[in-house]
């Protein structure tokens, strides 16, 4: 197994400021929704999360009960890592959701919302 705990405190640098716990502020400047050619966006969400710098996570032992929160909802996600990225997986009654980012805060997050035929892209980045 990868040393996960380095690269889990080299992802979240945002983190590191606060001694506990923090919510990570992610900015997306470019939307692409499927079909559509890529537009320039504001679209930003906020992950609440309960992962600190340094925390060491066994196998299956990430965090639970963090949430990706965007003005249309609230989704629970679970973690998962695989360097050099850190991802958040969720699923609600729209569709389904991924936001990774890497130790410079790059971000992509997709939304899949099948009920409404529909795909949408965000690049950007967290901190």
């Amino acid at each position: 197994m990868r040393p996960v705990a380095r690269f889990i405190a080299a992802a979240l640098p945002a983190l590191a400021a606060t001694p506990a716990t923090a919510d990570l502020a992610c900015r997306f400047d470019t939307e692409c929704l499927e079909g559509e050619a890529c537009i320039e966006s504001g679209f930003r969400l906020t992950v609440e999360t309960g992962i600190a710098p340094g925390t060491l996570f066994a196998e299956g032992g990430y965090p639970i009960g963090d949430r990706i929160v965007t003005d249309a909802e609230t989704v629970e996600v679970v973690w998962r890592a695989r360097e050099p990225w850190l991802a958040a997986f969720g699923a609600s009654a729209s569709g389904f959701h991924l936001l990774t980012f890497d130790a410079t805060g790059a971000a992509r997050y997709t939304a899949h919302l099948p009920g409404a035929g529909l795909s949408m892209l965000y690049v950007g980045a967290c901190e």
